[in-house]
């Protein structure tokens, strides 16, 4: 196997040297041409965003709800979570594409794919912005359709949003109207029970009263037990004394003078009407005790179906009163201005005066280096092949 050393190696190089260079020049004389004459240069416009959940931003709102009714209804109306990629893959949306073409007029110029692929989006990381960028040769142009992009971008995150919010307040508004039904039915049917002779609130009065009543009556069977005893120890002492033909005075009873005459007959007459009263009024307590364990059991059952009714319009209420109040949250929704809330211009495009594309040094730079590659190996290879032929020839003279 033939060995190339380095002086070999240069050597080639110094023969070839002007056909290397000429395929140099060659190169950078194309691209200088193209670069300086016949490619058009371009300019990049860019726009720059700053985006933020809308979920987030409703979160205070929809958390001022009371009870389950309340969180069932915010999970259903809550907007779907909108980080910064969800924002990003909708800037190149046929629906955004498709309105920047038709109100700039690009129909001629762009389809919805061919802008869609001008349009480069970048993230900046840890960070809530994202940069939309275009490349045109017209750079009034490039600012105009990234300008329009952005704010087809913003119209249509709003029109999403009060779409949403739209179906969902009507689809809350018919069932408002059924919770408002089934709230309006429970109050007919407490204020009927209201209306029934002996309801609760009356048949609680009655109790009361019947409870001062037997209060009253006990009072006075404990007065007349009282009198009774004084009565019985009376004539106890009337009979033991003998008639002096008047009154006399005994004892002191309860901070009254018990005053009796020489005749017991008298006070016995006088105990037996208080035995009498003291039968009456047992009996009386005893009748009005039955009467009382009655009402008491009806006034329960009253009760009991006063405090279900109640429970129902009440249920109904938080009910019916939930569905409103996220109702009226939800035509907020409608009204505002979503889209901008959720989305800030940091940085409107503009036109730049200084061309990005194409990068003329650059080109000429690497015209350079690749026509020197080219020219260095097409010296190899012209180099091999005429040694190549000289030994084919060579070998066939000898034969």
């Amino acid at each position: 196997m033939e060995e190339i050393s380095l002086r070999e190696l240069i050597e080639i190089l110094i023969k070839r040297k002007k056909f290397i260079i000429l395929i140099t020049l060659f190169a950078v004389i194309t691209a200088g041409i193209l670069s300086f004459f016949v490619i058009s240069p371009q300019y990049e416009a860019k726009m720059v965003l700053m985006t933020s959940n809308i979920s987030e931003q409703f979160q205070n709102i929809e958390g001022d709800s009371n009870g389950n009714v309340g969180k069932v209804l915010d999970a259903i109306s809550r907007y779907p979570s909108m980080n910064q990629e969800t924002y990003r893959q909708q800037i190149k949306t046929p629906a955004v594409m498709s309105k920047t073409i038709e109100d700039l007029n690009l129909q001629d110029e762009y389809s919805i794919e061919s802008l869609a692929s001008k349009i480069n989006l970048e993230a900046i990381k840890d960070t809530e912005l994202i940069t939309i960028k275009m490349q045109h040769t017209d750079p009034e142009k490039a600012a105009n359709i990234i300008n329009k992009v952005g704010e087809n971008f913003i119209s249509v995150v709003e029109s999403n949003a009060k779409d949403r919010a739209s179906k969902t307040s009507h689809n809350i508004k018919e069932q408002m109207e059924v919770e408002k039904k089934k709230y309006d039915e429970a109050l007919i049917e407490l204020k009927e029970l209201l209306s029934q002779p002996r309801n609760a609130d009356e048949l609680k009065l009655e109790l009361n009263a019947k409870l001062k009543q037997i209060t009253n009556f006990k009072t006075q069977l404990n007065e007349l037990s009282i009198r009774k005893d004084a009565l019985e120890s009376a004539i106890q002492v009337a009979e033991k004394e003998p008639s002096q033909g008047g009154n006399v005075t005994i004892r002191q009873t309860s901070g009254m003078n018990l005053i009796i005459d020489d005749s017991a007959k008298t006070l016995k007459i006088e105990l037996a009407e208080v035995k009498g009263s003291i039968e009456s009024i047992e009996g009386k307590i005893s009748e009005m005790q039955k009467d009382i364990e009655t009402l008491q059991t009806e006034l329960q059952d009253k009760q009991h179906e006063k405090s279900l009714i109640e429970q129902k319009v009440n249920i109904a209420q938080t009910t019916y009163e939930a569905f409103v109040k996220k109702y009226e949250e939800l035509k907020v929704t409608e009204s505002s201005k979503i889209g901008e809330s959720s989305i800030t211009v940091i940085s409107r495009a503009f036109p730049s005066t200084r061309p990005v594309a194409p990068r003329k040094s650059l080109n000429v730079a690497i015209s350079l280096v690749l026509g020197l590659m080219i020219g260095v190996f097409v010296a190899f290879f012209q180099e091999y092949w005429q040694s190549t032929e000289e030994e084919v020839e060579s070998g066939k003279e000898n034969i």
